[in-house]
């Protein structure tokens, strides 16, 4: 009886497996009157080599001829094998196999699996002094260790230091030390009367940007003894800018001077204000300053007092050509007289700038509300009009003022779909798709960033396509930006993760479309972004946050750390802590997206004395970084607020609303919306 159930179960099984060889499909079995059992289609051979590619990678580290072609066998026409292959090559270099590793560095040139196998067929060279092969095959990609290896097999071969100078002096002036393979050739360099003492001086301000003393002491010591003078007066004052006072022990009529004095003084600016002021006629008379080094000392001064809310940063600003100053200048003046809130000077100033700054947005914005303020309501609704039109923080803005829906503009990109999939059966789009399948995001990224190098501006374009349909969607959103693709609103601004997000947003509280912004703004969903203080994935949670929220979870494991890079645990550990700072922002939720990207603590330090309009605390924010964020949140939280289906200005909000110096918030009288904290 058990004999005949296995000879009926393997009978099943046969047709089974004869039907999908037959036909490919689960429909072929069922057919059959098969049982559900076999209607799971079998993992297509991309499927079986992608689930042991990081196994066969492993292998191939260490197989020898024999092992390696078994996988070739297996994996010879998956899109990865290129990286199989530079693992056995990496771990088998020898002479024997150059004419292998030389045709695999021109087939996959610019890819990372060439460059890992480059890298060890130089380092095979090197230790073997095989100079001739190693000047053929080295390519400059700014590894100080090859670079240097180069110049010196190339100045033994050559013997002529004088054809290398311009490639040594590259490598030399560099604001930290060099590999001590380059000093042979740095010895030689320097004995042959190629190294000046302007590339001396250059190297030293290098150093001093970089905060190398040690290596700024070295290079004064390269100088001849009268120059030794000036130099260590710039490192003591680079070192201490508040000993920019010695400014007269310094020669007037050397450059050199007035360079170390200017770069003291921008950074002494912000240490002590009135000191600087005080020393600045006495410096302006003593060296022979242009009108053009006048002119950007004092733009530099006056955005410093305005950042810091001093009293005469007008005053400063008052003695410059408004159509002379950069972005930051301009920006500081109208911040200054806004703060001051003069609106008659602040209509003034824009009137003043240059005809062809007339149409930007914030200017615009400034003079509708200007215009508003001096009671001038015919005239704003003009300029109000012709702005709402726009899709940005102040279109936004002035479209909440005239109580008109918000203008997205959407125009969807359009492409040849036929286009989009010859596109996706290039060699290195495959090999790109086949890491993200993988989770290998950088070397994702390596891959899809060498062939779009390679595009057409429309093939780039169906690129934006393939990256949105793979859900890359970091990748869609900076080629449309790069292409200037802004009207794509759906791909600019996509509803990733969403149902992950709007879990844990309903869990906590907070509106989904302003978590949508808050990733959008932070990782362009990125969910492996590292920012450069490390902050990680997709919210750009802070590890030391992570690590405060979770100390706070009932029942959580000692030994349990947070992965950021997850989605999840990033979205879940995100939306808490927006949720805990509009907590500790008295729920004020502008508040709440400054201090995210700020930290409370330096956001309560911008808080007004008394009261202040809600629009006026966000143009004065000191931080261009935040200033910049909150304005870009507050828009991304207007364009998801839509694109989820709700129709209501959220900006609205920030019309009615006085910030308070306790941190707190009240509104206008005529503001409904919070009848019970009004102003």
């Amino acid at each position: 009886m058990q004999t005949r159930f296995k000879q009926a179960f393997k009978s099943i099984a046969v047709l089974s497996i004869a039907a999908f060889n037959l036909n490919g499909t689960a429909a072929a079995a069922q057919s059959l009157k098969l049982p559900e059992l076999f209607f799971e289609p079998l993992p297509t051979k991309v499927e079986r080599q992608r689930d042991g590619f990081i196994s066969a990678e492993r292998k191939a580290a260490s197989a020898n001829e024999y092992e390696f072609s078994q996988l070739a066998e297996d994996y010879g026409d998956y899109p990865l094998w290129p990286y199989i292959e530079s693992a056995y090559l990496q771990n088998n270099m020898s002479l024997q196999k150059e004419s292998q590793v030389l045709s695999f560095m021109q087939a996959y040139q610019g890819t990372t699996a060439e460059r890992r196998v480059r890298n060890a067929w130089l380092a095979f060279l090197a230790r073997r002094d095989m100079d001739q092969r190693y000047i053929r095959d080295y390519i400059p990609r700014g590894d100080a260790h090859q670079d240097c290896r180069y110049l010196r097999f190339r100045w033994e071969a050559e013997n002529d230091i004088e054809a290398l100078s311009s490639l040594i002096e590259r490598r030399w002036v560099r604001g930290q030390s060099q590999p001590r393979t380059c000093d042979p050739v740095f010895a030689a360099w320097e004995e042959a009367g190629e190294r000046t003492d302007d590339m001396v001086w250059r190297r030293l301000q290098l150093t001093f940007n970089e905060r190398e003393w040690r290596l700024s002491r070295y290079l004064i010591g390269l100088l001849p003894e009268a120059q030794q003078v000036l130099a260590e007066k710039a490192y003591r004052i680079h070192r201490s800018p508040a000993q920019v006072g010695e400014f007269e022990k310094l020669p007037a009529d050397d450059p050199r001077s007035m360079q170390i004095v200017t770069n003291a003084l921008r950074r002494l600016i912000w240490q002590n204000q009135e000191h600087t002021l005080r020393l600045w006629p006495q410096i302006e008379a003593h060296f022979e300053f242009d009108e053009a080094q006048v002119q950007e000392m004092e733009e530099a001064f006056a955005i410093a007092l305005a950042v810091r809310g001093h009293d005469e940063a007008t005053l400063w600003f008052e003695r410059l050509p408004a159509e002379r100053l950069t972005s930051g200048g301009r920006h500081w003046q109208l911040a200054s007289l806004l703060r001051g809130q003069d609106f008659e000077k602040v209509l003034n100033f824009i009137e003043s700038l240059p005809v062809e700054l007339a149409d930007e947005a914030p200017y615009l914005y400034w003079q509708a509300r200007s215009l508003d303020e001096l009671k001038r309501p015919l005239e704003a609704d003009v300029v109000w009009g012709e702005l709402a039109t726009r899709r940005h923080y102040y279109g936004f803005m002035a479209s909440a003022r005239m109580g008109a829906e918000p203008s997205l503009n959407i125009a969807p990109l359009v492409y040849d779909p036929e286009s989009v999939d010859a596109l996706a059966k290039r060699d290195g789009v495959k090999r790109a798709y086949e890491f993200l399948q993988l989770g290998k995001l950088m070397e994702a990224r390596s891959e899809w960033n060498l062939v779009r190098s390679q595009l057409t501006e429309n093939e780039r374009k169906q690129a934006v396509i393939l990256a949105s349909r793979w859900q890359w969607l970091d990748q869609s959103i900076h080629e449309l930006a790069r292409l200037g693709l802004g009207n794509d609103v759906e791909r600019r601004f996509p509803l990733g993760f969403q149902e992950t997000l709007t879990k844990y947003a309903t869990q906590q509280s907070i509106d989904p479309a302003w978590a949508f912004a808050v990733i959008r703004r932070e990782s362009a969903f990125q969910a492996d972004a590292v920012s450069p203080v490390g902050a990680q994935g997709l919210m750009q949670v802070m590890p030391d946050t992570a690590e405060y929220l979770l100390r706070r979870t009932p029942g959580r494991p000692r030994s349990r750390s947070p992965d950021l890079h997850h989605p999840e645990e990033n979205i879940r550990l995100g939306t808490r802590y927006l949720a805990d700072l509009l907590r500790r922002n008295d729920n004020n939720w502008l508040l709440a997206t400054a201090s995210y990207n700020a930290g409370i603590n330096r956001v309560r330090e911008w808080l007004p004395e008394g009261q202040l309009a809600a629009d006026l605390w966000i143009e004065t924010i000191p931080y261009q970084e935040t200033r910049d964020y909150v304005k870009a949140v507050l828009a991304y939280q207007q364009i998801y607020t839509m694109l989820l289906g709700r129709d209501d200005n959220i900006l609205d909000l920030v019309h009615s609303m006085r910030i308070l110096e306790n941190g707190g918030v009240c509104y206008y009288a005529e503001a409904d919306t919070k009848p019970d904290n009004l102003c």
